[in-house]
C-alpha cells in the first residue's frame, strides 16, 4: 500500500499518535537520531514541518535544494474557520531564492520557471494540514494538475520585481515572493499564499471550493 494512503486511514489524529503507526526502519530511526534532531531546534519556525519529516519519514531536516522525498518535499499547514467555511491559516514557504541586498542571487528568477533549478521545490509536495493539534489531511501536490498557469502569471509579476530592483510580494495572488528568516532579513523566498494553499486542499481532498469575498474558503 502506499505509504500516504495507509497514514490516511489514521486521520484525524495527533502527529504523536500518527507516529505509532509509522514503520519499524522509521522508529528505529527516530531513537538513534533523537538527540540530534532535539539539538537542531526543532520548535523554531517551521518546526512542525520538520517534525513530520522527521517522526513520520525518519528524515533529518537538512539544506539541500533537492526536495526532501521523490514526491517533493514535506511540508505542513493549518487550516482556520473562517467565515463560511474554512481556509487556510498561513502561507506555505517553498524555499529561499536570494537576498535583496544581492540582487544578484536574485538573476536566476529570470528565466523559464519550468528550467530554474528551483522548480522542482515548487512544483510538487507532501503537505499535512493541521486544524488545531490534529491531522485532518494529508496531501500529495502536483501544481501542473491543478493549472500551472496561474503561477506562471504570478511568477512573471516576479521577473518584474526582479527586473526593476523593486522586490516585494505585492500584486502576486498565488506565488509570491517573501520575506523569510529573522525580523527585516533581506533574505527572500518563494511561497505559495494562503489563498493557493486552500486551493490546494480543496482540489486534493475533495471539498467544495468557494468564493468569501477576497477569500477562498472550503
Amino acid at each position: 500500500m502506499d505509504y500516504l494512503e495507509y497514514l490516511r486511514r489514521f486521520l484525524p489524529c495527533t502527529l504523536e499518535t500518527l507516529r505509532e503507526y509509522t514503520s519499524p526502519e522509521v522508529k528505529e530511526y527516530v531513537r538513534l537520531n533523537a538527540d540530534e534532531f532535539k539539538g537542531r531546534n526543532p520548535r523554531d519556525k517551521g518546526g512542525l514541518g520538520k517534525q513530520v519529516e522527521f517522526y513520520i519519514f525518519g528524515r533529518l531536516p537538512n539544506p539541500n535544494r533537492n526536495p526532501d522525498t521523490e514526491l517533493g518535499d514535506i511540508k505542513s499547514t493549518h487550516i482556520k474557520k473562517c467565515r463560511d467555511g474554512y481556509c487556510a491559516k498561513e502561507r506555505l514557504t517553498l524555499t529561499n531564492c536570494g537576498s535583496t541586498t544581492k540582487p544578484e542571487t536574485l538573476q536566476h528568477l529570470l528565466g523559464d520557471l519550468e528550467q530554474n533549478k528551483l522548480y522542482p521545490k515548487i512544483r510538487t509536495g507532501i503537505l499535512f494540514v493541521f486544524f488545531g493539534d490534529e491531522i485532518r489531511y494529508i496531501v500529495r501536490y502536483d501544481i501542473e494538475e491543478i493549472g500551472k498557469e496561474i503561477i506562471l502569471n504570478d511568477y512573471r509579476k516576479i521577473q518584474d520585481r526582479v527586473r526593476t530592483n523593486t522586490v516585494s510580494q505585492s500584486g502576486q495572488t498565488y506565488l509570491h515572493i517573501h520575506p523569510h528568516g529573522s525580523k527585516n532579513s533581506k533574505t527572500r523566498a518563494l511561497g505559495f499564499t494562503n489563498k493557493f494553499v486552500t486551493r490546494i486542499i480543496a482540489h486534493y481532498c475533495d471539498l467544495e471550493l468557494r468564493t468569501c469575498g477576497r477569500s477562498l474558503v472550503f
